[in-house]
């Protein structure tokens, strides 16, 4: 069984290790290592509504060009140059932090 003086220095152990983490903590932000949870998701949010607005213009954008197209492969190369146009985009905006 513990005793009172086991159990305060035990305590006390634990208190300067949360600590010690805390300001580990505090100076892996400050070096850029961490990043707010909150943050990475409206990033995430951000990034998906471009996506999803991208892929939902398709249909409208393509759909001449798609039943105009002499064969199936014109019809394809039509949505591969579209799909490669629209991640090239999406990246150059990442990378602009847009």
């Amino acid at each position: 069984m513990a005793t009172a003086k086991q159990s305060e220095r035990e305590a006390r152990r634990r208190k300067e290790w949360a600590l010690a983490r805390l300001h580990e903590l505090k100076v892996e932000q400050q070096e850029g290592k961490l990043v707010d949870a909150a943050e990475v998701r409206d990033a995430w949010v951000k990034v998906a509504g471009k996506i999803r607005g991208a892929v939902l213009r398709i249909p409208d954008k393509l759909a001449p060009a798609v039943h105009a197209a002499g064969s199936l492969q014109e019809a394809r190369a039509v949505l591969d140059q579209e799909c490669e146009g629209i991640l090239r985009t999406l990246a150059d905006e990442l990378r602009n932090g847009n």
